[in-house]
């Protein structure tokens, strides 16, 4: 399973434990991070990543793996599903 894979089911996860918007996900805490279920450190590292990319404004081209820069993310409510 590549990276971008791990990432999806990541922000799934997130997504499952009730962070649903950008804004929930920028915001966690590390101690948030390490209270979901079955998070492990590369986990960690994934949402690090990911709290980077919607804050860059970059979330789209992170998950696709692609390096363009999708503008229309922000401030997007995901709602959980994907």
């Amino acid at each position: 399973m590549g990276k971008n894979q791990k990432a999806i089911k990541v922000l799934q996860r997130l997504f499952d434990a009730g962070y649903g918007t950008e804004k929930e996900i920028v915001n966690m805490a590390m101690d948030e991070m390490l209270a979901l279920p079955g998070v492990n450190v590369a986990d960690l590292c994934i949402i690090s990543e990911l709290q980077k990319s919607i804050k860059a404004n970059k979330v789209i081209s992170y998950l696709s793996g692609k390096t363009e820069v999708k503008e229309e993310t922000k401030g997007v409510d995901y709602g959980g599903t994907t």
